[in-house]
């Protein structure tokens, strides 16, 4: 049997996989690459492990090398209200063939975090989950403490730029205030977005008149706080 935790380079993740290593011993510590996340995810790994003297293993789906954009443009869709297919294939299938029927699977989901933990078990009835920080009442704050002042560990530049969790730069799952704010801090990133909505012909963004291109979005509309997305998990919740 296995013990398997899976390593977002969250905070919540890195929380859980020490809660786990510490619980368990020898745990795997899994990491599912996505390139459009930020480049300084890989020194987060880094430090971790030095600090933890936890390995973590990177995998990654070679078909569509990693890339929402490649997954976009094959599916010629970015999301619907079942979801993102960069969620489904670059992290739910990627868990999937790497888990094994005994595994336990460990789970970043914090103690605020019920509802998600709840519709993980209800997709996932086959999974021996172990949400190790919402039994043992961690939040997310929590994690955000425990990995700057006890593990010494700067966290990921996603955060200190304000962003409340650690996905793409560029999640399809944010709105209108949000992409102002990927406008901002990562143009390239918001006009290469703006450039696929355009060829596919579908837009992230809605209002009550319709689709809402990223090239016609008004830098003033949107709050970036109730517009941020949720962490990308394996369950894509889908909010705008």
């Amino acid at each position: 049997m296995r013990v398997v935790s899976w390593f977002s380079c969250g905070a919540a993740s890195a929380v859980a996989t020490v809660l786990a290593a510490v619980q368990y011993g020898d745990i795997d510590a899994v990491y599912c690459r996505v390139r459009e996340e930020h480049e300084d995810n890989l020194r987060f790994i880094d430090d971790f492990t030095k600090a933890t003297g936890i390995p973590i293993k990177i995998i990654m789906d070679e078909q569509s090398n990693g890339s929402i954009y490649n997954i976009f443009l094959k599916r010629k869709y970015i999301k619907n209200k079942y979801g993102a297919p960069c969620t489904m294939i670059l992290k739910r299938d990627m868990r999937k063939a790497y888990q094994r029927p005994d595994d336990i699977q460990i789970l970043g989901y914090t103690a605020d975090e019920q509802d998600r933990a709840d519709r993980f078990i209800d997709a996932n009835n086959e999974v021996n989950e172990d949400f190790i920080l919402l039994t043992n009442g961690v939040t997310k704050q929590d994690c955000y403490r425990l990995i700057r002042d006890t593990l010494g560990i700067e966290l990921p530049i996603m955060y200190q730029l304000g962003y409340q969790n650690n996905n793409c730069v560029g999640c399809i799952k944010g709105g209108m205030g949000y992409w102002n704010k990927i406008r901002v801090d990562f143009p390239e990133a918001f006009n290469k977005m703006a450039r696929l909505e355009r060829t596919i012909g579908h837009s992230i963004c809605k209002d009550d008149k319709g689709s809402v291109y990223l090239d016609d979005l008004a830098p003033s509309r949107g709050r970036f706080k109730t517009d941020s997305p949720g962490d990308c998990g394996f369950t894509c919740e889908v909010t705008s």
